[in-house]
């Protein structure tokens, strides 16, 4: 697939999105509950790439924009840099850690695509999960799965590690998978993919030379 093909099908995917906030922001009742929670919406945390060794997927965009500029996210379209590689708050650090000991190295991070099960920013999970409450009509459950799915159909990556337990269980949720014991690693197969979950203690990667061994060991199948 080519670069502008790669990038015609993420349009698609970009204005199905767009018009799904769209429709809630102009709907005033659930616009004024949404709001409570809102911090806005981003897709991508790196630039658009054709068959990464690397896709990371986490559960939501935190709040750190919102608090910064005091106004919501907007980014539909894909990052110029690797938030991953560019910057060192505490995941980024702890992720560029994972890379090193796995032997891939940091320089690899620009080479990785990354993304969420919900594309939607707050403050926490917690404020998550009440702010998709209010969404429940519009069916935000499985048109965030389906974008989610969407990006990944599209990227085609050969090791998917998702950031945390909650973001595991969740992408997972409903496919066809086999998983394997791997200690205190998540880790399961689906159609084209290699999927790791790691367990986090805030934005600390928990036992993470064990993840680290389950990604070289993955990266050589």
């Amino acid at each position: 697939m080519s670069e502008n093909q790669i990038y015609e099908h993420y349009e698609s995917i970009k204005n199905d999105i767009a018009a799904f906030v769209e429709d809630f922001r102009t709907d005033e009742n659930i616009s004024r509950m949404v709001d409570k929670h809102y911090k806005g919406i981003q897709v991508l945390f790196s630039p658009l790439i054709y068959k990464p060794k690397v896709m990371f997927i986490g559960i939501n965009p935190g709040a750190g924009f919102n608090n910064e500029n005091n106004k919501v996210v907007k980014r539909y379209s894909p990052l110029e840099n690797n938030e991953y590689y560019h910057y060192d708050y505490r995941l980024a650090q702890q992720t560029q850690k994972l890379f090193e000991l796995s032997g891939l190295g940091k320089e690899e991070l620009k080479s990785t695509v990354k993304t969420n099960c919900f594309f939607f920013a707050t403050k926490n999970q917690k404020e998550l999960y009440k702010m998709l409450s209010h969404l429940k009509s519009k069916d935000v459950y499985s048109k965030s799965a389906k974008w989610t799915d969407d990006l990944v159909s599209l990227v085609k990556p050969k090791i998917i590690i998702c950031e945390g337990k909650s973001a595991f269980e969740r992408f997972l949720e409903n496919k066809d998978h086999s998983s394997m014991d791997c200690g205190n690693v998540l880790y399961s197969d689906i159609k084209g993919a290699k999927v790791i979950g790691y367990r986090r203690n805030f934005s600390n990667i928990s036992y993470i030379e064990e993840v680290a061994t389950v990604l070289k060991d993955s990266l050589k199948r």
